[in-house]
Order: structure tokens, then sequence, then C-alpha cells
């Protein structure tokens, strides 16, 4: 029997009592399943991230850091890394953990 259905992916979505009874009775009203509704939504309400220049300033950060932590992850893969490199690694991981945080603290839940 060959399978139709053109959705090869599945999801689960938590919620508490009364946001799904605010799905049924959405979706109801629009004449659509809880599914099909939710669909709809995702194809009409795109999230948009809206990035102030201090997020902007941490994503420099972490590109630095990352680039930075790569080297010193190459030279470890090729025998020739050093403890303070280790050293540095880990402190630059710390940074981007603290700036990430700060930022979070600041309201900007999704920081990164």
């Amino acid at each position: 029997m060959k399978n139709t259905n053109k959705q090869s992916h599945r999801t689960c979505v938590r919620m508490s009592a009364k946001d799904y009874e605010l799905l049924k009775k959405k979706s109801a009203a629009a004449g659509l399943s809880a599914n099909a509704w939710l669909m709809a939504q995702l194809a009409t309400n795109r999230p948009v991230l809206h990035r102030e220049e201090e997020t902007w300033e941490v994503i420099r950060f972490m590109d630095e850091a990352g680039r930075e932590i790569n080297a010193i992850a190459r030279d470890f893969n090729s025998g020739y890394g050093t403890a303070e490199q280790l050293r540095r690694a880990v402190h630059l991981l710390g940074a981007v953990y603290e700036r990430l945080y700060a930022l979070r603290k600041k309201g900007y839940l999704h920081a990164a």
C-alpha cells in the first residue's frame, strides 16, 4: 500500500490545559483541525528576531572566540597544543557564557 501522505515529520508540542483549550477554540473557529490550524499559523506567523546593537556585539565576540577556540583545537588535534592554549580556550568559553548570560538578564531571551 502506497503512503500518499506528503508529511514525513512529526513533532510533539507540550502545553498547559489552558493553552490547549485556546488551541481547540481557535482551530474550531477557523474550521480546522488543531494540526491544520497550527500549520497555517506557522506559515503566516514566522518569528522575527530583532537584534539590538548589544546583541550584535555579543555575536561578534562569539564569532571571534569561536575562531580562536577552533585554532586551539586544531593544534591539539595535531599534537602541538599547550596547557596555556587550553587555559585560553576555557577562559574564552567562560567569557562567551558570561556575555550571553548578561544579555539574557537584560531581557533578550533569544540572545543567540
